[in-house]
């Protein structure tokens, strides 16, 4: 009898399902994601994907959705007026991503330079991007204004102009006053992300560089330049997305005027939405959307390809 139980207890036990689970890489990274993966179903794909059904839907608050298919969308691609804010925010989210692009690379290349009181300079120029959107454009406001504007104001006093502008309601200059305040705002969000950048490009580079005759531009062209690419990449992308879905700065100073040609999708939604009209709002969203994820896509594999190299 005790032969039998010592053979018995040799046998090796078969391992259970949640030891086989548990042992299982697949399953563990399962669990761990769990989390992100709930919140971003909430957060984000659940929102998401009821967008997507009530463009199709003509829905008002308080009143059941009904199905009208794609007439949101012909509706809004018929209507001259769409086509024109479509316009308006292809041009004011491609002007004003470049014009930061420059200037934060310009900025972050003085910054990056040794010299006294180098900290206070960083600080001063990091202040625009923490101040609140909301506050930024309410001063902003108040500088461009017509009549005691500080804008008009000073260059009165200056000589340049005789009488008062009307920044914001001029057709020629409302778009231009609208993107000069995105930019001030946006600018030290590319600043920080280059001058990251640049500090941890290698010295040994550009004395490599150096050794080979290389001067200042071609140091700039051939070093300074790709090693900054996956960081030009990343901060263009997340800088598009934020500049064409921001509402608050056209919203506060124009809120489209004069006659829409300042007026941009997401600032067109939440009109269109405040009115009522939630499933033809939802469908002006969906159409700025493939457009954002084209751009995302194209620098994305720019940044694989970069990556990659």
């Amino acid at each position: 009898m005790s032969v039998l139980t010592e053979t018995a207890s040799r046998v090796p036990r078969t391992p259970g399902l949640w030891d086989r689970m548990s042992n299982d890489a697949r399953f563990l990274a399962l669990i761990f994601l769990l989390p992100a993966i709930v919140v971003l179903t909430c957060v984000v794909l659940y929102p998401f994907a009821y967008a997507l059904v009530l463009s199709f839907q003509d829905k008002s608050p308080g009143i059941p959705g009904r199905f009208i298919g794609f007439s949101n969308y012909i509706t809004l691609l018929k209507d001259p007026d769409f086509i024109q804010t479509l316009a308006n925010t292809a041009w004011y989210t491609v002007i004003a991503v470049v014009i930061k692009f420059l200037i934060g690379l310009a900025s972050a290349i003085v910054l990056n330079q040794d010299r006294p009181f180098n900290n206070v300079y960083r600080t001063v120029l990091f202040i625009p991007w923490a101040i609140p959107t909301v506050v930024c454009a309410l001063i902003w406001e108040w500088v461009f204004n017509e009549f005691n504007g500080l804008l008009n104001i000073v260059l009165v006093n200056l000589g340049f102009i005789d009488h008062g502008i009307a920044w914001l309601a001029e057709p020629k200059l409302a778009m231009w006053a609208v993107i000069a305040v995105v930019v001030w705002s946006g600018t030290p969000f590319y600043t920080m992300h280059f001058l990251a950048g640049l500090q941890a490009i290698p010295k040994d580079l550009y004395e490599a560089a150096e050794i080979d005759g290389a001067g200042v531009v071609q140091k700039f062209w051939n070093v300074t330049i790709p090693s900054m690419l996956p960081v030009f990449t990343i901060t263009v992308m997340l800088s598009t997305v934020f500049t064409a879905t921001g509402i608050t700065v056209v919203n506060i100073l124009t809120n489209g005027a004069p006659a829409g040609l300042t007026q941009i999708l997401p600032n067109e939604s939440y009109n269109v939405t405040s009115a009522g009209q939630m499933g033809l709002g939802s469908a002006i969203n969906m159409v700025m959307f493939p457009f954002l994820v084209l751009v995302i896509i194209v620098l994305t594999r720019r940044l694989l390809k970069d990556g990659n190299n």
